[in-house]
């Protein structure tokens, strides 16, 4: 899984260098977070003791990393590429369901806050494309069951 998601070479200059660490506001503000130690477990295949942490949803998908790295590489690739398996696997905290069922339902993450984009003089926000996205999603449904029996 990892090999498809993760470059493990620029990886291990990632981990090595540690320059986005001081610039990373997670880093930076919550005690305990050290997106090392994950990156670490990765390039010695140990990464299943992370699944069901808690660590791997706090980065903040903020680009500080990326920005700051001579390679354009961030540890936020690592993160991405373990809440995707820790999803895969089940492991997620109960706002991640949530807001998938809320998306898959209406096709947004939340409702946008009328009075607010009035008051800042924004246009009404377009519609949802929910009809659109429930179509692809049965049609993508369809597909993975019919590659899986092609596949028996």
């Amino acid at each position: 899984m990892f090999e498809k998601k993760l470059d493990f070479a620029r990886l291990k200059k990632c981990h090595e260098c540690g320059a986005c660490y001081d610039v990373c506001p997670s880093s930076l503000h919550l005690k305990d977070y050290d997106p090392r130690v994950i990156i670490k477990a990765i390039l010695e295949g140990n990464s299943d003791k992370w699944i069901d942490s808690k660590m791997i949803w706090q980065c903040l998908e903020c680009h500080h990393c990326v920005e700051i790295c001579f390679q354009h590489y961030g540890f936020e690739d690592a993160m991405t590429a373990m809440r995707l398996l820790a999803t895969l696997k089940g492991e997620h905290p109960p706002q991640i369901k949530r807001g998938w069922d809320m998306f898959a339902k209406t096709g947004k993450l939340g409702e946008p806050n009328m009075p607010a984009r009035k008051r800042l003089g924004l246009p009404d926000p377009a519609a949802s494309g929910k009809d659109e996205f429930v179509e692809l999603l049965s049609a993508y449904s369809k597909a993975q069951k019919a590659e899986t029996k092609g596949a028996e």
